[in-house]
């Protein structure tokens, strides 16, 4: 067995004891590798510095940012002549004056103990997704530029960005509305929920500092994109995170039973069904959360809460049957008391005998003004008309559209720029961010939202010019 061969087993042993670590960055142990280190050295002196080589590796390469990715340069230096471990304490030398801001972007062995860096920014800010698994190309990252100082400018709402949001704004003035008359009629505590992001971003949000101490105002999130008819929001998909309510609220909602508010918005629709009500698929996952308290506060009786709630009487036996439904009883009955149901209804600012429940028709289940017998509002703030519809609209929802601000970072989203500066690999934001547009059209909502509430705007059925 020649050299080679024989430290090419010790490879594949230390290579498989690690789990397959030893040849992840950028080092491949192969034949000519190992013949570089054998010019310098004996195969058993070759063998002690591939080990120590493995361990160092190992022991750097544990973090998602940090770590060295060995580049061309890297391994000539480390193949050199030159004893390993006065190399490698080299390296780790240059990596912690790096930390401290004395990078030097003309010592190609400091600079690119960066790469592995560069690889990480790579994959999750600058490649597309076809490439997003895939190693930034080593001659764009050796081509960086050194980086001038961060700028900043503030945000200027104008141009179209400002006429869509005197729609919003008027949508939110008449959610506030809405919410004050049902606040005013009860003596149930209310909690509000802004769905995340329309429903928290454009509806509730902007409303914060107008609303008093009768509601208590929570952001979870049920997404609409991957629901279907049968989801019961528990976990989103594939993520593990949590969807819609944590235990201590589902542990209030069964303990005080408070008027639960929900906000959120929906694409406009098409044909002749564009004018119904329409409630996002998040509303209609909430609204099968409701059906499985519900059906948990009644010991499993339909008979108790099913005429409450808007639903055809063939969805409950339907829903029940699916897995998810399943999982949310047995996760939420340790926390839920048998007791009074929920009824549930709807509120938009354009009432219709018909509501668009995410896929499918339901019959309308108006507010019920006045009652402190619990109730689930599903609300939807948007106004769906506009003036190629009715040309005497009210002024805030002429010359826009609705649903305009629904994924804010399509309009307004800074760019990343990457290159080197004194703590090596830097980054600087180049443009206003989407969270200082969001702000900025929040900030509007208020002004605007005031506004209207100081000259006695009427709700939307008074909008008409007469």
């Amino acid at each position: 067995m020649d050299d080679t061969t024989r430290i090419q087993e010790e490879i594949d042993r230390l290579n498989e004891e690690s789990g397959g670590a030893i040849r992840r960055y950028g080092f491949d142990f192969d034949r000519a590798q190992i013949e570089a280190f054998l010019r310098h050295r004996s195969a058993d002196e070759t063998i002690d510095a591939l080990r120590q080589l493995a361990a160092w590796q190992h022991s750097v390469n544990r973090q998602n940012h940090d770590g060295v990715t060995l580049t061309p340069s890297l391994v000539d230096f480390l193949t050199g002549p030159g004893a390993i471990a006065d190399k490698l304490a080299y390296i780790d030398g240059l990596r912690q004056r790096t930390r401290h801001g004395e990078f030097d972007p003309s010592d190609i062995i400091q600079r690119d103990l960066e790469y592995h860096r560069y690889n990480w920014a790579y994959r999750e800010e600058i490649a597309d997704a076809a490439s997003a698994s895939m190693n930034g190309p080593y001659d764009e990252f050796a081509a960086l530029p050194t980086l001038p100082p961060q700028t900043s400018e503030p945000f200027v709402l104008d141009g179209q960005h400002l006429i869509e949001a005197r729609r919003v704004a008027f949508e939110a003035y008449t959610l506030l509305r809405f919410l004050q008359e049902f606040a005013a009629g009860t003596s149930r505590p209310i909690l509000l929920v802004g769905n995340d992001r329309y429903g928290r971003q454009w509806g509730v949000e902007p409303l914060e500092d107008y609303l008093d101490g009768r509601f208590t105002i929570l952001y979870p999130r049920v997404p609409s994109h991957k629901s279907t008819r049968l989801t019961v929001p528990n976990q989103i998909v594939n993520t593990g995170v949590r969807s819609g309510f944590d235990r201590q609220t589902i542990r209030s909602l069964s303990e005080w039973m408070p008027h639960v508010i929900i906000v959120d918005a929906r694409n406009v629709g098409v044909g002749k069904d564009r004018a119904l009500m329409r409630m996002s698929r998040g509303c209609r996952d909430y609204a099968n959360w409701f059906i499985a308290l519900n059906d948990l506060r009644a010991d499993g009786d339909g008979s108790k809460y099913e005429y409450k709630m808007p639903h055809p009487s063939n969805h409950y036996p339907e829903l029940k049957r699916w897995f998810e439904f399943v999982q949310v009883q047995r996760k939420i009955r340790p926390w839920v008391k048998p007791g009074e149901t929920y009824s549930m209804t709807m509120w938009a600012p354009e009432f219709t005998d018909q509501t668009m429940l995410g896929d499918f028709k339901v019959q309308t289940r108006p507010v019920e003004y006045g009652s402190d017998a619990p109730q689930v509002v599903l609300a939807n703030p948007l106004v769906y008309r506009t003036d190629q519809d009715s040309p005497n609209l009210h002024e805030n929802l002429r010359g826009n559209r609705p649903y305009y601000f629904d994924g804010p970072e399509r309009h307004v989203r800074a760019q990343l720029l990457f290159g080197f500066g004194d703590y090596g690999l830097e980054s600087r934001v180049v443009g206003s961010t989407t969270d200082e547009f969001v702000e900025a059209v929040q900030q509007f909502i208020r002004q605007e939202a005031a506004r209207l509430a100081g000259m006695g705007a009427q709700p939307i059925e008074d909008v008409a010019v007469q």
